[in-house]
């Protein structure tokens, strides 16, 4: 297929100036097989965050796509990334899902792997392989590249990838809303569980759709789920009442959105809302980020960060119609153990498979992935044209290009935007000269 055809196949599902989406991303199984190589092959995905592993030798498994990834902490303190498959035989060579390691053996035939993935041991390499055997080049495949972000751990396979710096851009300053909150560590342990849904849709809600919440999480509220009065949680998130907050498109398929806390709104006397009571993190943040109530993002492509409950949530495909979600708490390292307990319990019970919000979401995920297969309505696309032509790009103090506004959905029609712009690129060359900038997309297609 030639470039031109290419970059026009994915193109084709994606409509912007119209705000229509094809029900096809959804479901495809052709489709989903390249998003494996041209997203989750090329993307900086989240691995882990660096607290979990701090000492040399310490290892956690992760995925990226349906890849298995262990990150490990060599005993020169360096980060890598190692594809969890034996080189003889392909067999896995870590079975667990943390620890500490001199070494990676494969329990088939026995080979053996250092912490930077090197082939240390071959059972038999004389008396059966007549030493006829080069050690050296068949060390476990490693990540091509991994870096961190105020300890968030990404890794990409693609060694043409630009920096983690470039692929994030703007998308720091959100990540900020989070991460300059306190001294921040992984609490311990992870719960991971399996939806069944498209991958996609977890991100399109991830990325900011406050247009559900007061329909699809009624009863949570009404039960009080977000305390105080459910009436009045109903009340202040009515999918037809304008809300003050700003929407933030980033490079490469990044966004959020973020609510404005009212001075009534906040709990000052919580242990939970004591970082907006320092004036070291309401420096860092200034006085825009300092009125976020809390904020919902996506980094392109599956990483879900949640700045009120502390959550990062990464949403593995395992196939086009199902995800394994792993979930991580963050938690200020100088809080006291009753603190960090209170803000693991609260974050439970609103995110994660026991969820009062979660398993409201994975419902509709999981119905939405259906309703994509419609044989009766296939040809009849999705509709995101909320606001569509009636968004302004403005800055608000030390921000990036934003729109002052909260409930639209112009974020989720950029994440599918910049989706068919990876689809459709053949390199990392060739998508970062092709990439639309959110301010050129704003100019072009939807306004």
């Amino acid at each position: 297929m030639d470039a031109i055809a290419s970059r026009e196949k994915y193109r084709q599902y994606v409509k912007p100036e119209a705000g229509l989406v094809s029900r096809r991303i959804f479901h495809d199984e052709e489709i989903y097989r390249a998003e494996l190589d041209r997203i989750f092959k090329r993307a900086w995905l989240y691995l882990a965050h660096e607290s979990e592993v701090p000492d040399p030798g310490d290892f956690v498994h992760v995925y990226m796509g349906e890849e298995p990834v262990i990150l490990c902490r060599d005993r020169d303190g360096q980060l890598y990334g190692l594809v969890n498959s034996c080189r003889h035989r392909g067999n896995r060579v870590c079975r667990v899902d943390r620890g500490n390691a001199r070494s990676f053996v494969c329990s088939y035939h026995g080979w053996a792997y250092n912490t930077k993935g090197n082939l240390i041991g071959v059972p038999g390499k004389t008396e059966l392989y007549k030493d006829d055997i080069d050690q050296p080049s068949l060390g476990l495949v490693r990540v091509a590249r991994i870096d961190s972000y105020k300890g968030l751990v990404f890794g990409t396979f693609d060694p043409e990838a630009p920096s983690l710096e470039e692929f994030l851009g703007d998308m720091r300053w959100g990540l900020d809303l989070l991460l300059d909150q306190g001294d921040l560590v992984a609490a311990p342990g992870v719960v991971r569980w399996n939806i069944e849904g498209n991958w996609k849709f977890a991100a399109d809600n991830a990325i900011g759709d406050m247009y559900h919440a007061a329909w699809t999480h009624r009863s949570a509220m009404l039960a009080g789920h977000l305390g105080g009065n459910g009436a009045q949680s109903l009340a202040q998130y009515a999918p037809t009442r304008e809300q003050k907050g700003i929407t933030l498109l980033a490079a490469y398929g990044h966004g959020l959105n973020a609510d404005f806390a009212e001075a009534d709104e906040v709990d000052l006397g919580s242990p939970l809302a004591a970082w907006r009571l320092d004036p070291t993190v309401q420096a860092r943040l200034g006085p825009v980020r300092s009125r976020v109530q809390r904020s919902n993002m996506n980094v392109f492509p599956n990483l879900f960060v949640n700045s009120g409950s502390r959550d990062l949530m990464v949403r593995h495909p395992r196939g086009p119609g199902r995800m394994e979600v792993r979930k991580t708490v963050l938690v200020d390292r100088n809080a006291s153990e009753e603190t960090r307990r209170m803000q693991i319990r609260s974050s439970n019970r609103h995110f994660g498979p026991a969820g009062m919000f979660e398993q409201d979401d994975g419902e509709n995920w999981d119905q939405s992935t259906h309703g994509a297969r419609s044989l009766a309505a296939r040809d009849r696309d999705l509709h995101y044209a909320m606001k569509l032509g009636r968004a302004r790009l403005t800055r608000l103090g030390d921000s990036p290009p934003l729109i002052e506004d909260l409930v639209n959905e112009h974020a989720q029609l950029w994440l599918y935007h910049c989706w068919a712009e990876f689809m459709d690129a053949a390199s990392w060359p060739e998508l970062r000269a092709a990439h639309t900038q959110p301010t050129d997309y704003f100019r072009c297609a939807t306004t």
